[in-house]
């Protein structure tokens, strides 16, 4: 019978795998493989995660971002100098709702400031 792996394990093959050019499809097949086959498929969002936070620790970022509009490549730029990465990887989502603004979402952080937001905010403080 094979040895359990630890998440961090896992974290840290994949993390190092794509630090050293390895394709992130196939590094991802691999654990997933892995995962499938221990019955551990419920853990995929934790070391996702894990994933994120060992790549953070090396300078790169993996940054969740929502605006109003498609991003400017100087916004991209200003988004990686504020949430301080080396090499910044962006999950882009578009999303009307927010009315304008940006929110940046990396590994332990959030930073909100969309218009709906502030929104929101005016609205409760007057209720």
């Amino acid at each position: 019978m094979a040895q359990r792996l630890s998440r961090r394990k896992m974290a840290g093959f994949v993390a190092d795998k794509l630090q050293n050019g390895a394709s992130a499809q196939v590094a991802m097949k691999e654990v997933a493989a892995y995962l499938v086959e221990s019955g551990r498929t419920r853990e995929l969002e934790l070391l996702v995660r894990d994933i994120e936070d060992m790549l953070a620790g090396h300078g790169v970022v993996v940054a969740d971002v929502t605006t109003a509009y498609p991003l400017s490549a100087g916004v991209k730029a200003e988004v990686a100098k504020l949430v301080g990465a080396k090499q910044l990887q962006m999950r882009e989502q578009v999303d009307p709702t927010v009315l304008g603004g940006i929110r940046v979402e990396v590994p332990g952080k959030r930073f909100d400031g969309t218009i709906r937001r502030k929104l929101l905010a005016l609205k409760t403080k007057q209720l």
